[in-house]
């Protein structure tokens, strides 16, 4: 009964732990990038301190990977390269757009068989012979031009920027090897990252760091460098023929069913995970396998790999540490910009006649502008607006905007600047900040697009009574005139057919029409005049003997 009791506790334990582990549920990490793990492809490439001996040019490869599901464009600047032949060569069965700036002082060839075009640019790309693979490519380039200054493969790229040769230390030939995108010291590279090549969890445990990669069947990759930053213990499984390069400083332990090489020490696969079979590539047999062979330690983290590339580099960091991945190449000088967007300024919604530069805006008027780009005509990219701000200095202040049409192509988008008036200059730059993008997903990177302009404050008018124009007061004038004529035809009807005399000035009554003298408003053309008191001659008799009959009354009643 006691056996039994301890073997119950024990299995009740490892089923917790086992559970524990268990709630380390993979998602995909955006950009193969995060806090604890950073994936990157480490593809083939060189450089070398090469130039011509003839015109001192340099010679670059730029090899183009693509999936067809992807994106076929991206932008290319060659402004501030160094005087080079650029090859370029794709085996892509599509055409790839290329946004160019160009640099007259670079050539640009193209392999047969690579199909691209340039846009932007009226520059055009010889046509060389094709070549099966990068080393035989690597040697026809050699032998064509005597060298090779560097070869540069690219997967998915959406900008390369040629940023110009530096004087660090360069080899003498250009041998290829797996290199990362920061090794590129005259490269500027931002590569698509697809969202599921890399899948992870973390759990943090006190104690030892296990970590558990797992490459499936179906993934092409053979080698794997692996960077850790802490002391922990590695399960490593991949398909059959991958190598495992780990370099660290730290004490660390490892299984794998294929060989590693730590710090240039080759150890062989474990053996109770190549006997039989190979381990499978499912989730669960790996995670448990990983705990009963490192005796229940909970697993840490679990990763799963499905970046096909022939070489790759993974970072494994402590959770609680600042990452220590690979650090971003740092230039001297700025990164060239793409070819400029433009952004015409209109005073009404029809977009017809663009204002000049040296055209007034009113403040509380509204505002349209209409960015494109040179490019865009015939091409599907769509224009996407991140934000726009107002410069008036040394102000700066972000301000709304809505898009005028649902199609891009290009923006047209309206403005407010009502909420603006304080600010302290009659001179605004209103700047944008836009992207070139295919199918609303594919992005360029940000650009900005300013226009300056001259801004006229809102002065509202003082005067609170209404302002005519010429014909206004003329119209007014006869419809007076009218009534007036009107009204002394019906006084003059009405004493005829009475007899009785009407006690209406008519001078009050002209007075009183009289819109030029409105009642209230302090702003017309000529004070109101005051009624006369006194009665005109022929109305002075009957009105005075009509008063002094009125007063006797009560005289003669009193008496």
């Amino acid at each position: 009964m006691k056996m039994k009791s301890i073997s119950c506790v024990v299995a009740v334990l490892l089923c917790v732990r086992t559970a524990a582990s268990d709630s380390c549920k993979l998602k995909d990490v955006p950009g193969n990038s995060n806090e604890w793990i950073i994936l990157q492809e480490m593809p083939l490439g060189c450089w070398s301190n090469f130039s011509t001996q003839d015109d001192q040019r340099e010679v670059h490869i730029l090899n183009l990977l693509y999936s067809n599901d992807l994106q076929m464009f991206f932008s290319l600047n060659i402004t501030a390269a160094n005087p080079s032949v650029l090859i370029i060569r794709s085996s892509s069965t599509q055409t790839i757009q290329i946004i160019l700036s160009s640099n007259p002082a670079v050539k640009i060839i193209k392999t047969n068989g690579t199909l691209i075009k340039f846009l932007g640019s009226t520059q055009s790309a010889e046509v060389v012979p094709s070549a099966d693979g990068d080393s035989e490519l690597l040697q026809w380039a050699a032998d064509t031009y005597g060298g090779v200054t560097s070869f540069t493969t690219a997967r998915h790229p959406i900008n390369i920027i040629f940023t110009g040769m530096t004087d660090k230390q360069r080899p003498s030939e250009c041998d290829l090897q797996p290199e990362a995108p920061a090794d590129k010291h005259f490269i500027e590279l931002k590569l698509f990252e697809p969202s599921n090549d890399l899948q992870s969890c973390y759990m943090k445990h006190p104690g030892e760091q296990l970590h558990v990669i797992n490459i499936p069947d179906d993934v092409k990759i053979r080698h794997v460098f692996v960077h850790l930053s802490s002391e922990s213990k590695l399960f490593l499984r991949g398909p059959p023929n991958t190598e495992w390069k780990i370099h660290t400083s730290h004490t660390i332990g490892f299984l794998s069913n294929n060989p590693i090489i730590v710090n240039d020490m080759r150890s062989p696969p474990d053996e109770r995970l190549i006997s039989g079979k190979l381990i499978s590539d499912d989730a669960g047999d790996i995670r448990q396998k990983a705990m009963s062979l490192y005796n229940n330690i909970p697993i840490t983290s679990y990763s799963e790999i499905r970046l096909s590339a022939a070489h790759i580099q993974l970072w494994i960091m402590d959770n609680n540490s600042s990452p220590a991945g690979p650090a971003k190449v740092q230039h001297t000088t700025p990164a060239p910009t793409s070819p400029p967007f433009n952004m015409l300024v209109f005073s009404s919604p029809d977009f017809r006649s663009p204002l000049d530069s040296i055209s007034k805006v009113q403040i509380d008027k509204r505002v349209y502008a209409e960015i494109s780009h040179p490019i865009m005509e015939g091409i599907p990219f769509d224009i996407k607006v991140r934000g726009c701000w107002v410069r008036s200095m040394p102000v700066v202040r972000n301000i709304s905007f809505k898009e005028e049409f649902g199609f891009n192509f290009p923006n047209k988008l309206r403005f407010s600047f009502e909420m603006l008036q304080d600010l302290p200059s009659s001179s605004w730059e209103l700047e944008c900040a836009v992207q070139l993008c295919m199918m609303n997903k594919y992005c360029t990177e940000e650009s900005q697009v300013k226009r300056n302009l001259l801004v006229k404050p809102y002065k509202p008018n003082p005067n609170p009574c209404f302002e005519f124009g010429l014909s206004a007061v003329l119209g007014i004038a006869f419809g007076g005139f009218l009534i007036g004529v009107l009204l002394t035809g019906a006084l003059w009807f009405i004493k005829i057919r009475t007899g009785h005399p009407v006690a209406l000035g008519m001078r009050s009554t002209a007075a009183e029409l009289s819109v030029l003298s409105l009642s209230g408003c302090p702003c017309g053309l000529s004070k109101r005049q005051p009624v006369p008191t006194h009665p005109s001659p022929s109305e002075d008799s009957s009105a005075n003997a009509s008063i002094g009959s009125t007063q006797s009354t009560p005289t003669s009643s009193m008496a």
